[in-house]
């Protein structure tokens, strides 16, 4: 299981960042121990490091992987199969490929280097982005996770019940945001699967698939609709599309209908799909730019009121309205006023709502609330934050489905933001209209940056156009969504004309009556596209030479383009009918937008008509084109104004991240990231001295076990160390320990020991000498130089190694083989060996002579060996050395003739067995002797 190494001129690696404090070293090496070589990953470890610590993690993970190790240093290139440690003091961010480090500044406080990086990832990386969240302590990773998921990235986290301690993981699971929850070693094995998957590395695209068949996305959205109730054929294809191939990819399907076929039988995966659909975007005071704001624009004229209601649409986990019932508390205080304040919030996700209406969050949200905010209106507790109950009072959650439940009425301020851009365009300007009705009178309406009110915007006034504030505009005619034609077709019991039956019946009885009734005219799309005409209208299209087009505009002529071009232009801002000379336009809006022209032939024809209308046409056009150019002033003048803002609002952004940091100071979360700093240490040096611990008892216990005697002398030859044999051999006892080696009385069996030492450490050369000890055994005695882990020399080592019975061995073995090669010469015998594999045999040189070859001249193979053999015995020796190979016999057992030298026959008595079988059992080698019979049978 590996992926490819990339290659220079492949994409950059992907990027797995992962995220450990506390207990976070046990896990790191589980994790990396499981890590195959060759993934093409790169792997940037986050900890909560000491500050004036030099961290042992590289030393440490280096035992347990192959991969490369390397402490980041600024502007590193991210190379693959790499890994990379985050160094003290520092946050680190990933930016075109390369890690660039950030000072944390001197004031101690809670450091979020997770988040930070995490952030930065999926800024970076966007649906590549990968994050893994493993034992820690506090919340840190959580805000990270969030911008992962945002960004269609994916995060594990290590399973609570694993690690050491739990609090990191337990809160970014927390979100429901985390695709893998796994104990780490399982972790790489995921990894790889899902990095490997075609929708991941782009080999294959889920969005070019559908455009050749949508039916399985109609099917996912039936699914979704059957489990959930929501009908997600309203919002935009392309998000629906990236959520279907992030789950196909995790769940490593191979296409869209096996997921599909899994989805239906697992409510998990439904409920998991369906969560997936509405990421929350959201963070205390988001966009704090646009609050302030709000404040400044909104809250002076609102809070003249007794009482007010405020509906915020799409308020996810709650984050969100809370920052503003904050703000108008906070306002109201200063102001010294009191308004009856009621705050709508709505989502159609129960489990964000399940979260906002609990009001608790995670430690990590301090980062994103100034220290003032988060000390009034907040209540701390171990495992996070709690809203206090003045704020959450203000607040009423619901569940509440904007596309198909009605809207609340007497709104005064309406919080919608980046929630419309998931809509379907012609979905957007359905709710916009059903958001003005809500409004009251002078209600404001607060959307996201991403956000217009397209057809809606001559209903509201602009009130900051950056931030995206508005006020309603009281008289305001919003366009009707069902045309004239269309309430024609609904009033004679007949379907739309834009509406696709299922019944070919029903649709020829509706194209039929509309020939019947209409004048000649043409049905085109939102694109221009036609897609039906009734009756005759060749007078007012033709066919133009060349490739055939449907578009309108290339079969019109163009006087009466221009004309067409008018009417289109008022449908498509929302006016439902217009009526010109010879035209008549209505917009028809259903599940699409189309538009409907008839045409009407003058009844008094006139030459002059058409020109006059069109100088009428071209004049309205230059006035349109005049207010595009005005409001593209405007837009410009507004950029200008950002821009040269920009310096102030960055110097506000340092003043309140030092204010900050002053308030963290003196806080809870300062010790507890002491604290965590304090235990990374402790574990990675209790882990080193358990290692030493582990190879000093090794060496003692091989030393003291082995009876080998070790003496160990320093540069200066001052006694270091010692075994217990040193002491039964020697005068040297442990309480000579620090003294100098010359200062003692020389050893009687070795006198020249001193002037050893000094020859070996003056050369480094080795020096063996055998030595007669005072129990009167013979010992060897070896002089080594002493080497660092650097190979600098540091000092002597000697050792006395116990020979006598190595010795004594050695002249019995010497004995036994003179008597074995005596009886082997005595009874006319050799032995023989053959390596079945290569054929090769190798022999006793008495195996030749008894025959008169010379050892060299007797064959060194298989084959030359049977080439000497009888012709008549031949085959039946053979067969019987197959019948052995083949465990058909015990052993080989034969006898045969064999050519001497002299061309003459002798006999052998062969006998052998397989002394070495492959795992297969396939015999790998024999050995044998041959005993030379006196006389031929």
């Amino acid at each position: 299981m590996s992926l490819p190494r990339a290659k220079k001129n492949q994409p950059d690696p992907v990027i797995v960042g992962i995220g450990a404090s506390a207990g976070g070293l046990e896990a790191l090496q589980e994790f990396f121990k499981a890590v195959p070589l060759d993934t093409g990953l790169a792997f940037v470890v986050i900890q909560h490091l000491s500050p004036d610590y030099k961290s042992l993690m590289d030393e440490l993970l280096a035992r347990q992987t192959k991969l490369r190790i390397r402490v980041i240093a600024e502007a590193m290139p991210v190379e693959p199969d790499t890994v990379y440690l985050i160094p003290p003091r520092q946050d680190l961010v990933v930016f075109h490929n390369q890690l660039i480090l950030r000072e944390q500044g001197l004031t101690r406080g809670v450091h979020l280097p997770v988040d930070v990086f995490f952030t930065s990832l999926a800024q970076e990386k966007g649906r590549a982005g990968i994050g893994v969240i493993l034992s820690g302590t506090g919340s840190d990773g959580t805000l990270g996770t969030r911008a992962i998921k945002e960004a269609g990235g994916m995060v594990m986290a290590q399973d609570e019940t694993t690690a050491k301690f739990d609090g990191m993981p337990r809160s970014s699971i927390a979100t429901g945001l985390v695709d893998y929850v796994l104990r780490p070693s399982q972790m790489p094995e995921a990894l790889v699967q899902y990095v490997q998957h075609p929708f991941v590395k782009k080999a294959s695209r889920l969005e070019a698939a559908l455009s050749r068949n949508s039916n399985p996305l109609t099917q996912a959205i039936l699914i979704l609709r059957d489990f959930s109730g929501v009908d997600f054929s309203l919002y935009k294809e392309t998000t629906l599309i990236r959520r279907l191939e992030r789950r196909v990819s995790i769940n490593h399907h191979d296409s869209l209908e096996d997921y599909l076929a899994y989805l239906k039988d697992s409510d998990k995966e439904k409920e998991t799909l369906f969560r997936e659909m509405f990421i929350g975007v959201t963070r205390f005071f988001r966009d704090q730019e646009a609050f302030i704001s709000l404040e400044r624009t909104v809250f002076p004229e609102i809070l003249q009121k007794r009482s007010l209601r405020i509906w915020s649409a799409g308020c996810s986990t709650g984050e969100e309205v809370y920052s503003l019932a904050i703000l108008l508390l906070q306002t109201m205080e200063q102001q010294k006023r009191e308004v009856d304040i009621k705050i709508f919030a709505t989502d159609i996700d129960r489990h964000a709502l399940d979260i906002a209406s609990r009001g608790f969050y995670p430690d990590s949200v301090a980062a994103d609330i100034p220290p003032a905010l988060l000390l009034r209106w907040f209540e701390k507790n171990q495992d996070g934050y709690l809203i206090s109950e003045t704020v959450r009072k203000l607040v009423v959650f619901a569940s509440h489905n904007l596309l198909k439940d009605p809207p609340f009425s007497k709104i005064d301020l309406l919080v919608c933001r980046n929630l419309f851009i998931y809509f379907k365009p012609e979905v957007q300007n359905r709710l916009f209209g059903s958001i003005y009705h809500s409004l009251s009178a002078q209600g404001f309406l607060f959307l996201g940056s991403s956000e217009s009110l397209g057809p809606l915007a001559d209903g509201f006034l602009v009130l900051d156009a950056k931030h995206k504030i508005f006020r309603r505009q009281p008289g305001f005619t919003v366009p009707l969504e069902i045309t004239p034609l269309q309430r024609e077709a609904r009033d004679m019991s007949l379907p739309s004309p834009v509406l696709k039956s299922r019944d070919g019946k029903a649709e020829r009885l509706l194209s039929q009556t509309l020939t019947a009734v209409l004048p000649p005219s043409v049905l085109v799309d939102s694109n221009d596209q036609i897609l039906q005409t009734f009756n005759d209208t060749s007078p007012f299209l033709r066919i133009q030479p060349g490739k055939f087009s449907a578009g309108l505009f290339d079969l019109l002529p163009q006087e009466l383009g221009i004309l067409v071009s008018s009417v289109l232009r008022q449908l498509k801002a929302g006016t439902p009918s217009v009526s010109l000379q010879n035209l008549d336009g209505y917009r028809i809006a259903d599940e699409t937008v189309s538009y409907l022209l008839c045409f009407r032939p003058p009844r008094e024809p006139s030459s002059a008509s058409v020109p006059e209308q069109l100088d009428q046409l071209v004049l309205g056009r230059v006035g349109d084109l005049e207010r595009e150019l005005q409001f593209t002033r405007e837009s410009l003048q507004a950029t200008v104004e950002e821009l040269e803002t920009s310096n102030e609002e960055l110097q506000s952004s340092n003043e309140e991240l030092i204010a900050s940091n002053e308030e963290l100071q003196s806080t809870n979360e300062e010790l507890q990231s002491v604290n965590e700093e304090l235990y990374t240490v402790n574990s990675e040096y209790q882990s080193k001295i358990e290692e030493l611990t582990n190879l000093n008892n090794d060496e003692s216990n091989l030393l003291r076990n082995t009876g080998v005697g070790a003496l160990y002398l320093d540069a200066d030859l001052n006694i270091r160390k010692l075994t217990p044999k040193v002491s039964v051999l020697t005068r040297i006892m442990p309480s000579d320990l620090g003294r100098p080696l010359e200062h003692l009385s020389p050893l009687p069996s070795y006198p020249a020991l001193v002037e050893d030492i000094r020859s070996t450490l003056a050369t480094i050369q080795p020096l063996d000498r055998e030595v007669l000890g005072t129990d009167g055994r013979k010992y060897l005695a070896s002089i080594r130089p002493y080497r660092t882990d650097y190979n600098a020399i540091d000092g002597i080592i000697v050792t006395f190694v116990d020979i006598t019975s190595l010795l004594a061995e050695r002249r019995e073995a010497a004995t036994n083989v003179g008597r074995l090669n005596q009886a082997l010469e005595l009874g006319q015998m050799a032995w023989w060996e053959w390596e079945v594999s290569t054929g090769r045999v190798l022999i006793d040189p008495r195996k030749a002579t008894l025959l008169g070859y010379l050892p060299e001249e007797f064959p060194a193979d298989v084959r030359g060996v049977c080439a000497l053999l009888h012709p008549d015995d031949y085959e039946r020796v053979m067969q019987a050395m197959r019948d052995h190979l083949s465990g058909h016999s015990p052993r080989w057992d034969v006898t045969y003739r064999i050519r001497r030298k002299d061309r003459g026959w002798a006999i052998y008595h062969d006998r052998g067995a397989v002394s070495e079988r492959a795992p297969n059992g396939k015999p790998l080698k024999v050995i044998g002797m041959v005993m030379l019979l006196p006389e031929a049978p």
